[in-house]
């Protein structure tokens, strides 16, 4: 039987977020110029914009869990202005 190597796995850096869906003013990166109250927000899966309305409601911000936003990965990091 050949030898092994044991292989550790990588931790990945966790975001501590008061829900799995919602969006929370304690998510908030930046104020984004929109027109709008448009604010940047960084979940578990990188940086999203959603409305003032949507934070704090208790409410699944459906922003938050949109396939077509832009997932961040160790090698990409969104950039907020």
């Amino acid at each position: 039987m050949p030898f092994q190597k044991p292989s550790q796995k990588k931790v990945q850096p966790t975001i501590e977020v008061p829900s799995k869906y919602g969006s929370h003013a304690s998510m908030i990166v930046a104020e984004t110029l929109k027109g709008e109250p448009w604010f940047a927000l960084r979940d578990e899966k990188g940086v999203y914009e959603t409305t003032r309305d949507r934070l704090d409601t208790g409410l699944a911000d459906p922003r938050r869990y949109d396939s077509n936003r832009v997932i961040e990965t160790p090698n990409t990091r969104a950039v907020v202005k």
